[in-house]
């Protein structure tokens, strides 16, 4: 994790002590019996989230919701992948180096070891645009009786619910219609609904315009938010229908009385200019009458329609604002009551409109006149049919995807019940680390689609985000993405090839200006707009890491090894890989080996050099990768230079202690206490040191792996410190990195993670990689391998891990317990693999389409 400064980490955020999970509930709801309504993989809870971290989490990849579960204040704070911050860094560019770098290469082969600090343009450092939630879906009421309370989140459906006596809520991000969907029901519902932007970290100077008009079944309530100092904006829209009651207007937003249900679809979009609302309105208006996903028929404008025993009261008229809560002239934003949200966070400001037109007065925003906004279809349809459609349509995508790999440990049936606050206090639970392992393979699913999972997946319930909330990608990305291929989810893998793909001009961009070099280089820090190098400094050179690109195309070049195809945007962009590496692999040492000069391995310095050196281990690692891998997907003359080159890279090095050196140069001396293990690339995620190939090098890695210090103790360090453990076969170093994690306080309430221990810094790292930490421990695969039960920690004699996906086209099943193993091997292509077990090693043929089962002796 790149920082400001060495060592860097956020101010604690002085959140509220925790309450006591073993205590009763407090008012909303009594404390539940044990394993009432659990879901079979979610979690639940007895209380209403009380801090946005513990909010329970739903997305599809785009947009994504934290539902804190109030009945007296519900709120949903809507995120979306597209929201970032314009702070000025939209416009930087990668540093002109390029001229200089010949002469940095002479002084660093000259032994200056400290040359490379001087290789900037002199700029500071420069933050990428932070991540940062829209606004929340507030319903709030007058307190009412206490009733029986839980909340739950349902992985396989990503349904967060909550009950409190007779009323229910369930909200889910459809992956179908990509919004969200919040469904209340109860007798004589009542409650003002608004859309709120004031949420903490807000900065000063936002443009916020709102509006809300009535419709025959409901009404379409919109809320425009302007950065300052920027011509970018972003846009809510809330298309609500009401059953029975009425519906009034509201300063601001809506009130509903005496509904039996209400149902709310919701959009974020960021733009420049103007919105056109009604076109949003509609769009949310079709997808209640059209077959399926994407638009569907447009329904006719106005109030035509049903009434459903509902009452519109003022039908037909809009209410609009301006500038927001707190502006003079709406005494209801006022007479609002601050909730813990509302502490520090300043009012928006009348101003300029998005798109730099005047701003109207207070009260005359511009939105849909009365009968712009769509009104229902003719035919009534119950709002109960409607949120059921809505519900299937999400299903067919959402639980397949999800379902297509499960875990089960020998747990206590008692414990599963138990809610995850109280579970997360018992670390060395089987229960637990099935739980983590489910809710780790829901956020990652529901984190990526647009783009890959950020630093807080696609979370967060406060502007001021850690890192900008954006995607470190010299560890942090491919750490959380570690089990997409293996765990079955191409979906992920497919959104960080979007990332990838989608910045590439950039990357040609960052080899032009730094190196003088064809092919491309990624950064190490992106905000998932700009692909640009410019986030870096004299402490933290991450301008020169060259291995980012090869580093960041592993997890594509395994799943086209998975699904036995070749993707060939991933065949050129290796093949621009390997150009760079042509025009950067120029210069050679005394015995003719090619020199990886500067050299970066993140985020570490050697003990007696800068952080500019020479062949650090991650870049021969990558370098040799890259060019062979190019090679081998398109063979020719370029491929016969590539080889050629990557021949003549020097192998690695071990140090006087016996372990793998992490810089080939001599003379380097290590820096053993360090969060990252960037020189063990070689063992994970690549294969180039493996105990089965290279025992001398393993054993060497392995020492190094006893060596590292675990720094800062940062999550991300201690689940990468298990997944090398895992590939060397150390199932006790395994089990001890994740009691690091476990027992830590990693996790909130949510089974989201922290970054640090005591829940510090909300952060994806540990909630993500966890499932891969698993996996890799049970079943490891390549091209032609298969791995089974290589790293099993003693504390886990005994479970099934199902649907496993091999890098030679195979889905595994284990089952394992103290009297032996059984795998069942369903291959979607002919092959020859070598199998590995305790037993020792030996040829498995499979045939595509035949299941073949494979019975292990005790461990």
């Amino acid at each position: 994790m790149s920082a400001a400064h060495p060592g860097d980490r956020p101010a604690p955020t002085g959140h509220p002590a925790e309450p006591d999970p073993a205590s009763p509930a407090p008012p909303g709801g009594p404390e539940r019996p044990e394993g009432e309504g659990v879901p079979d993989r979610g979690t639940w809870e007895p209380r209403p989230a009380a801090r946005w971290e513990d909010a329970f989490l739903s997305g599809n990849g785009r947009h994504g919701v934290l539902v804190f579960g109030d009945p007296d204040d519900d709120r949903v704070v809507v995120t979306h992948h597209s929201l970032v911050r314009p702070n000025g860094s939209e416009h930087a560019r990668p540093p002109e180096l390029a001229e200089r770098l010949a002469a940095l290469q002479d002084r660093l082969l000259a032994g200056e070891a400290h040359a490379a600090e001087d290789f900037t343009d002199g700029r500071p450092l420069q933050w990428v645009q932070p991540f940062h939630p829209a606004f929340q879906v507030r319903s709030r009421r007058p307190p009412g009786p206490v009733g029986r309370y839980r909340r739950t989140v349902d992985f396989t459906t990503g349904v967060v619910e909550w009950v409190c006596g007779e009323r229910h809520s369930r909200v889910f991000v459809s992956r179908a219609d990509d919004m969200v969907v919040q469904y209340v029901t109860g007798p004589d519902l009542g409650f003002d609904l608004l859309l709120d932007p004031r949420l903490p970290g807000a900065p000063g100077g936002l443009r916020v315009g709102r509006g809300t008009v009535l419709t025959a079944d409901g009404a379409l309530l919109w809320l425009r938010v302007g950065y300052p100092d920027s011509d970018r904006a972003y846009t809510g829209t809330t298309l609500a229908v009401v059953t029975g009651g009425r519906t009034t207007p509201g300063l601001p937003g809506l009130r509903v009385e005496g509904a039996d249900s209400v149902l709310l679809l919701t959009r974020v979009r960021r733009h420049t200019g103007e919105l056109d609302v009604v076109a949003e309105a509609r769009a949310l208006r079709a997808s209640l009458t059209g077959p399926g996903p994407g638009p569907g028929p447009a329904p006719g404008p106005g109030a035509a329609g049903h009434e459903t025993g509902h009452e519109a009261v003022g039908r037909g008229t809009a209410v609009q604002e301006a500038a927001g809560h707190g502006t003079a002239g709406h005494a209801t934003a006022g007479q609002e009551a601050a909730g813990p949200d509302d502490r520090d966070v300043p009012a928006p400001v009348p101003g300029p409109a998005p798109g730099g037109v005047p701003g109207p007065a207070p009260g005359e925003v511009p939105g849909p006149a009365p009968g712009e906004v769509p009104g229902p279809a003719p035919g009534e349809v119950p709002t109960e049919a409607l949120h059921a459609r809505l519900l299937d349509r999400h299903l067919l995508l959402h639980r397949p995807a999800y379902g297509r790999v499960a875990l089960t440990l020998a747990a206590d049936e008692a414990e599963r019940a138990l809610p995850g606050s109280v579970l997360l206090g018992r670390p060395r639970s089987p229960a637990l680390l099935e739980r983590l392992f489910a809710a780790g393979r829901y956020h990652l699913l529901s984190a990526a689609g647009a783009l890959p999972p950020r630093l807080t997946g696609l979370w967060t319930g406060d502007w001021d985000t850690a890192w900008s909330g954006a995607f470190t990608t010299d560890a942090n990305l491919n750490l959380q993405t570690a089990s997409a291929v293996a765990g079955a989810l191409p979906e992920v893998v497919e959104a960080q090839a979007a990332l990838v793909h989608g910045q590439l001009e950039h990357w040609r961009e960052n080899a032009r200006a730094v190196f003088g070099a064809r092919g491309v280089v990624a950064p190490a820090h992106t905000d998932g707009e700009s692909g640009y190098t410019y986030h870096f400094s004299r402490e933290y050179p991450l301008h020169l890491w060259t291995a980012g690109a090869d580093w960041l195309l592993k997890p594509l070049v395994d799943h086209d090894e998975a699904r036995g195809e070749h993707d060939p945007r991933l065949t050129s962009a290796l093949a621009e890989v390997a150009a760079f590496y042509e025009d950067f692999l120029t210069r050679t040492d005394e015995h003719g080996q090619v020199v990886v000069v500067p050299s970066y391995s993140p985020e570490n310095a050697p003990a007696n050099a800068g952080r500019g050196a020479l062949d650090a281990a991650m870049d021969l690692s990558a370098a040799r990768h890259a060019l062979c891998t190019a090679a081998a997907r398109r063979p020719g003359p370029d491929a016969d230079r590539w080889l050629a080159l990557a021949g003549r890279l020097p192998p690695h090095r071990v140090n006087g202690d016996g372990a793998l050196a992490e810089w080939a140069w001599p003379g380097l001396d290590d820096t053993y206490e360090h969060r990252h293990l960037s020189h063990l690339y070689g063992v994970w995620p690549l294969d180039e040191i493996t105990p089965y190939d290279t025992p001398y090098l393993a054993a060497a890695a392995h020492r190094a792996l006893e060596l590292r210090g675990s720094e800062n103790d940062s999550a991300h360090g201690h689940l990468h410190h298990a997944l090398v453990a895992a590939r060397l076969r150390d199932g006790e170093r395994v089990a001890h990195a994740l009691g690091r994690v476990l027992g830590g306080d990693f996790f909130h309430d949510s089974l989201m993670s922290a970054h640090y221990p005591g829940r510090d810094v909300y952060n994806a790292d540990a909630a993500h990689a966890l499932p891969a930490v698993v996996i890799e421990t049970l079943i490891q695969s390549t091209p032609d391998r298969l791995v089974l039960l290589p790293a099993l920690p003693a504390r886990f004699p005994a479970g099934e891990l199902r649907g496993v996906r091999t890098r030679f086209g195979a889905d595994v099943d284990l089952r394992w317990s103290r009297r032996g193993a059984r795998a069942a091997i369903r291959p979607g292509r002919t092959c020859r693999v070598d199998l590995r077990t305790s037993s020792g090693a030996r040829p498995l043929d499979l045939r595509a389409g035949e299941e073949h089962v494979l019975t292990l002796g005790t461990r």
